[in-house]
């Protein structure tokens, strides 16, 4: 009971981020990828998802913060924080990186740091509401196993 639960208040928080635009719908596609026979997949997805950004976040930074700026290298990390925010739903990650681009393209070194800010700021808000998710997704794991272990040695 408390899975199922737990499962709806998760489905109506996510559809509160897809409302404000944080999430789009290719979120739901992580969700549907969960099984009995790997229910930790939401939490490895997402948190490779965050390790990567992360890492992308702090190379960007880096190079941005050079005295002359590579912007081949902004783009590619651009690009590549682009293309993972995008398979995770990160809709306005996704838009921020593409600002980024532009500006990077464009050697635009102002809109490159204004692109970053706004990049680095939008990141925040995704981070922290999908380590929300993971959260809920530990609990119903947790939830299921004693549930399951119930079962097996009642």
């Amino acid at each position: 009971m408390v899975g199922i639960e737990l499962r709806q208040e998760e489905r109506n928080f996510v559809g509160s981020l897809k409302e404000q635009g944080i999430l789009d719908n290719n979120f739901d596609h992580v969700l549907d990828l969960r099984s009995t026979d790997n229910p930790r997949f939401v939490v490895e997805v997402i948190s490779m998802f965050l390790n990567d950004a992360d890492n992308c976040i702090a190379e960007l930074n880096r190079h941005l913060n050079q005295p002359v700026i590579n912007y081949a290298r902004v783009i590619n990390y651009a690009h590549q924080l682009k293309g993972s925010s995008s398979s995770i739903g990160g809709r306005q990650v996704n838009l921020a990186c593409r600002e980024l681009r532009y500006a990077s393209d464009n050697m635009d070194r102002d809109r490159c740091f204004e692109a970053f800010n706004k990049l680095k700021d939008e990141y925040q808000i995704l981070k922290s509401n999908i380590n929300m998710i993971i959260q809920i997704e530990r609990t119903i794991i947790a939830s299921e196993s004693r549930r399951r272990r119930r079962l097996l040695h009642p």
